[in-house]
């Protein structure tokens, strides 16, 4: 950069009284037949430059990089547990997320906060203990706690207006209903992959209908997919933490597993068999999600895994 007076200005000069902070960007849940995909993150996981960040400035900072979620790594107190991990949408901490708990694992290990060796670590997120492992080729996987099925929605006409489809195209074989393994989500199944993909959802219409309810976080789902070896296809809305849509989700991942293996939804489909869910092809991000109940009789826990990507390493200038 040259000044008026011909004087040669480095750029980084603007930024001598700015605080850097270390980040790695990943994408979460990538799906290896698209050049792009899964869902992006941005993880700052330096314990030393992390130290002194107010609330205000990781909410600015999440709301600035405008991904689903931003992390921030600090030092754990719990015994057994390899780091804290805090999770931000652009609107609000969050206390558990599925694609912040993967990336954020990755980068741990990557910087080596996590030894390179391990094959299983422990993140301290807002629900508590969270186990990860590392499988092969940058997957890895997650547990999570056993399903919680709760109230069902029977508003129907409310419903396909909220997420906007036609209301015939809610399926009424199985039911609408809120279901969480950390964080709950109320389940519409429709009929259609078409239904899925023409859904035009109206964020403060999803707010005011779910205002009263214990969640305002919506999935619509079919088993009609994208591609043969897919077992659903699923769109996820979020409006009340600033994400109007997802591109992959796996805090919702869990509940979905659970739903489909609990209502028995899945044709051909032998109990305890991993599920492969798509997600994010209407926001040109599709991911690949994998979800495994545990348990015979009951669900005791679900596991959820899937690939991370790295993307970028950098530095964010916070004023």
């Amino acid at each position: 950069m040259i000044a008026s007076g011909g004087e040669l200005i480095c750029p980084l000069q603007h930024q001598i009284h700015m605080r850097p902070l270390p980040l790695v960007q990943t994408s979460v849940f990538t799906d290896k037949r698209y050049a792009f995909s899964g869902n992006q993150l941005a993880t700052f996981w330096d314990y030393y430059t992390n130290k002194d960040l107010s609330q205000e400035e990781m909410q600015g900072i999440a709301r600035e990089m405008n991904f689903s979620e931003t992390t921030f790594a600090f030092p754990t107190e719990i015994e057994g547990c390899d780091s804290k991990v805090r999770i931000f949408t652009p609107g609000a901490e969050i206390p558990f997320a599925g694609h912040p708990t993967l990336g954020s694992a990755y980068v741990l290990k990557l910087k080596g906060i996590i030894q390179s060796e391990k094959k299983e670590a422990a993140l301290e997120l807002g629900i508590g203990l969270t186990p990860v492992e590392f499988l092969e080729e940058n997957l890895i996987r997650m547990t999570q706690r056993a399903p919680e099925f709760l109230d069902e929605f029977g508003d129907k006409a409310a419903l396909a207006e909220m997420v906007g489809i036609d209301e015939i195209d809610i399926s009424e074989e199985f039911p609408t209903r809120f279901v969480s393994t950390g964080h709950p989500f109320l389940i519409v199944p429709l009929k259609t992959l078409s239904a899925v993909k023409k859904a035009s959802p109206n964020g403060q219409m999803i707010l005011d209908t779910l205002e009263n309810e214990v969640s305002q976080n919506a999935v619509i789902l079919c088993t009609q997919t994208v591609h043969e070896d897919s077992h659903a296809h699923v769109r996820m809305f979020a409006p009340d933490v600033g994400v109007l849509e997802d591109p992959a989700t796996g805090s919702a991942a869990g509940p979905i597993g659970a739903y489909l293996e609990h209502h028995e939804v899945l044709s051909g489909h032998q109990y305890g068999e991993r599920m492969s869910i798509e997600q994010g092809h209407e926001m040109m991000r599709p991911s690949l999600l994998h979800v495994q109940t545990v348990g015979k009789d009951d669900i005791k826990s679900v596991l959820v895994s899937g690939t991370v990507r790295l993307v970028a390493e950098g530095e964010f200038y916070l004023p």
